[in-house]
């Protein structure tokens, strides 16, 4: 027995009439006659009556097209589940990004992308490099968005843009007059960075040695947000990533590069072993082009 006779039989059954079932199937008339013929031959039952030009169910047929209902409601089920992931109409995207990359370029995408596929479920998760790495390995998340990432064995990275530090002041600030700011410029004003035993700390500290300027820090954090928020409430100027600077939070704060050039990469991270979505490879697009915006 083939699925095509079933699906012939089911549609006359439903429909009534060979001409009405072969519409419902975009098929022709004499297609849909041959189909339940060899059907009734097939299983040496008389399955319609002829009358006036319809055809009525047997008791047998009425048996056998109950048996194929839920048969047929699932297969519908499945052919709008696919119309849905083909069209992005329905399915779930889970991202998994550091501190610095979810408060800012990685919400900008985010929200662009759920204006376009408003019937897509986003997760996001922020973690810590080692915690994000573990959340794409255990698949709780299938992208990951970071900054100056390491490379890892069973990780893909894909750089996605190339920054660097920035100064951000308060409004008001007397270094909001310069153009770029440099360690000799901050020498007597409080400053907010990362931590020094941190990868973005290290390189900071690195671009004051270069300066032949004492690197003092007033105020030592592990995120950038956290900086930025210090920043806000006076305290200092903080010297952070572009990325967290962009943050939405932050747009009533000043920001001026910061030289030495400190470079910061953005990186795009997802298991080597499974292959991105399609929903998944559209946030990628769309978190380039943010970045690309607000380059």
């Amino acid at each position: 027995m083939k699925l095509r006779q079933l699906e012939a039989f089911y549609a006359v059954v439903r429909n009534g009439t060979t001409a009405a079932a072969a519409h419902e199937l975009g098929v022709s008339q004499p297609n849909v006659s041959n189909l339940v013929r060899h059907m009734e031959d097939q299983i040496g039952i008389e399955l319609f009556a002829r009358r006036g030009g319809r055809l009525i169910p047997t008791v047998e047929a009425e048996r056998i097209y109950q048996d194929l209902e839920p048969v047929f409601s699932l297969l519908k089920g499945v052919e709008q589940r696919i119309s849905d992931l083909r069209e992005l109409n329905a399915g779930s995207l889970r991202v998994v990004a550091t501190p610095s990359m979810a408060s800012s370029i990685v919400g900008h995408a985010l929200k662009r992308f759920l204006e376009r596929w408003p019937n897509i479920h986003v997760t996001l998760d922020i973690r810590r490099m080692e915690n994000l790495i573990d959340k794409i390995q255990t698949r709780q998340a299938e992208v990951g968005v970071a900054l100056s990432f390491e490379e890892h064995p069973s990780m893909h990275t894909e750089p996605i843009h190339e920054g660097r530090f920035v100064a951000v002041l308060p409004k008001g600030h007397p270094l909001a007059a310069e153009a770029v700011v440099t360690p000799p410029l901050l020498n007597g004003h409080a400053i907010i960075s990362m931590e020094r035993g941190t990868p973005l700390g290290l390189k900071v500290a690195r671009a004051f040695k270069a300066s032949e300027v004492d690197y003092k820090c007033s105020v030592e954090t592990r995120y950038g947000y956290t900086a930025c928020c210090m920043a806000g409430m006076g305290i200092g100027v903080a010297l952070v990533d572009e990325f967290i600077a962009r943050a939405t939070e932050f747009a009533h704060l000043e920001k001026r590069p910061f030289e030495p050039v400190v470079p910061v990469v953005a990186y795009l991270v997802h298991s080597r072993e499974t292959p991105l979505s399609r929903i998944a490879q559209n946030f990628s697009e769309i978190l380039q082009e943010e970045i690309r915006q607000g380059s």
